[in-house]
């Protein structure tokens, strides 16, 4: 029986995967794959539960808390009463989210961005768990659980390590154990895209290191004679940015409204009146991208119910971006733009030839444990107008 090792790689898409080159001769069979609506937060709970955002519930990094839920951010609205100059430096906003997670017990990735103090009274946050060791995601079991459950011995990277530390650490414990599986997780490649886009300079030591790591792990697990196989598997692509659109003059006067916005979305709730003055600004501004409302966001498989994302979102067209933005500023790369586009493909890259049928997120967890020799949840099917 095969040991499996399967390194995810924040943003490798289809593009970033032909980088790699011949440095990823451990897994030769490749394939673009449909990603989803959204950002990681949709995409890696896709991955790890093989379910769509419309069953595991994520999508983006901030919800909207529904009306009967507890406020667990409302504390931070006193970031407020700081001046913006003080309170938007990113170095307190990184320890304050470091202790409020800790003193909440929060495991999964938590960070404030530059959120107005005044949104986290109705904002909430999904990702509370680590979802490296979480059972399941929004009622969907990943297949780190369900390898567990399977008694297969399972090794998962500390997501919160450095990412050298964090392969360090593994590629120490595969030596000594040899695990059936290895997940491993890289973060670098994202990071130095949304920096430098697609022909940075450091885009090629990064490639460099992950193919380095990855064998090393590889050369650990296949010491014993046992075969093993190798998948590699990304999120989403990245587009080179070459528009910045400034958010503020598109919200229209008289409030009535809370939005979000993220780097590429901007995010609305609100009673159908200033939905329409909102959907007015932004056609007056003559932006390219599209509007979202909860038949076309089903269609995507978004998560609708409820409307934890927004009762209206617009998408900018690929390489626009918002800025500033609640989750930043300007940038040389980003992703989450509308499915179709070339930079919300993912990629995947295995030792084992590529089922005809996996062409899709969703597709990848019953793979991973099909390689394993343990038991799989059916395989997806594209719902209709999926791909429009």
């Amino acid at each position: 029986m095969s040991r499996v090792i399967v390194l995810f790689v924040d943003a490798l898409g289809p593009s970033m995967l032909e980088r790699f080159g011949e440095r990823l001769s451990l897994a030769p069979h490749r394939r673009a794959l449909r990603g989803v609506l959204g950002y990681s937060s949709g995409a890696l709970a896709t991955i790890l539960t093989g379910a769509p955002p419309s069953r595991h519930g994520r999508m983006c990094l901030f919800s909207r808390r529904g009306a009967d839920e507890p406020s667990l951010l409302s504390p931070l609205r006193a970031l407020g009463l700081l001046p913006r100059l003080v309170h938007e430096r990113a170095r307190l906003r990184r320890w304050l989210a470091k202790a409020f997670a800790a003193s909440h017990g929060l495991d999964g990735y938590f960070a404030l961005h530059r959120v107005p103090p005044s949104s986290f009274a109705w904002l909430d946050v999904p990702e509370r768990e680590d979802l490296f060791r979480a059972e399941a995601i929004g009622g969907a079991p990943t297949f780190l659980a369900r390898a567990r459950r399977a008694e297969v011995d399972v090794l998962a990277a500390r997501w919160q390590l450095p990412e050298e530390a964090r392969f360090e650490e593994v590629e120490a414990r595969a030596a000594n154990t040899a695990p059936r599986l290895a997940f491993l997780y890289a973060t670098e490649l994202d990071a130095v895209a949304h920096a430098e886009g697609s022909h940075g300079n450091r885009l090629a030591g990064a490639i460099d290191r992950v193919s380095r790591h990855l064998e090393r792990v590889y050369a650990s697990m296949a010491r014993g004679g046992e075969p093993v196989e190798t998948i590699v598997v990304g999120d989403h692509g990245m587009a080179d940015v070459t528009r910045v659109v400034d958010p503020r003059p598109l919200v229209p006067r008289g409030g009535g409204l809370d939005l979000f916005v993220d780097s590429t979305m901007l995010r609305a709730w609100g009673a159908p009146g200033p939905r329409a003055r909102l959907r007015l600004a932004l056609e007056r501004a003559r932006l390219a991208g599209s509007g979202r409302e909860r038949v076309a966001l089903a269609a995507r498989d978004a998560p609708v119910e409820g409307a934890p994302y927004g009762e209206a979102i617009f998408v900018l067209e690929e390489g626009a971006i918002f800025a500033p933005s609640h989750v930043g500023g300007r940038v040389a790369g980003m992703h989450g733009y509308d499915l179709g586009t070339r930079s919300s493909e993912a990629a995947i890259a295995s030792s084992a030839p590529l089922p005809v049928a996996l062409d899709r997120l969703e597709n990848v967890a019953p793979f991973v444990l099909e390689a394993l020799g343990a038991p799989a949840a059916p395989r997806a099917s594209v719902a209709p107008g999926a791909r429009a």
